[in-house]
């Protein structure tokens, strides 16, 4: 009996040591777990305020890509409506050369025509011209045979032994 007496004074003690230890057992376990809630919640802060910085720069970033496409559409716009504008200038210029060739062209048709036609009837007047010269000269070859050398001054030029004097009225 005495044994367990013994144990059971020995079991005292323990559960009085145990006791002791438990205030401060629970003590460091609450200072754990305070700790612990702390550490959480500033994780849990930083984690949200990590989500904000990156939705911010997200949102950010989006931003400036948005912008960026947009001057990139509004360029190409401008280089589109440019490049369409200085076509169309072009083009219009060409028919306006081609209209002004044409033109040119038209006149040059009528300037000829009517030169042929001058020259047409230059010629045709040069002709009866010559018929006419001819014709008196064959009546003046005709009147000439029935002249002798003699009787005429003018023999000498027929003949090609004198020379008409183009000098002005002296002979």
């Amino acid at each position: 009996q005495q044994q367990r007496a013994v144990e059971v004074q020995q079991l005292r003690q323990e559960v009085s040591v145990l006791r002791d230890q438990i205030p401060k057992e629970k003590l460091e376990r609450q200072t754990i777990c305070h700790q612990i809630v702390n550490d959480l919640t500033q994780l849990r802060s930083d984690h949200i305020k990590g989500l904000d910085e990156i939705k911010t720069n997200f949102g950010s970033s989006l931003h400036q890509l948005n912008q960026i496409l947009q001057d990139e559409m509004r360029d190409r716009r401008a280089q589109d409506s440019l490049r369409d504008t200085r076509e169309a200038t072009e083009k219009s210029e060409r028919i306006s050369e081609a209209a002004a060739i044409k033109n040119d062209i038209g006149k040059h048709k009528q300037i000829f025509n009517g030169t042929r036609e001058d020259v047409y009837t230059s010629i045709s007047n040069i002709t009866h011209d010559i018929e006419l010269i001819a014709t008196a000269l064959s009546k003046a070859s005709y009147t000439k045979a029935g002249l002798n050398a003699d009787g005429l001054h003018c023999w000498k030029y027929f003949s090609g032994s004198g020379m008409l004097s183009t000098g002005g009225g002296k002979n």
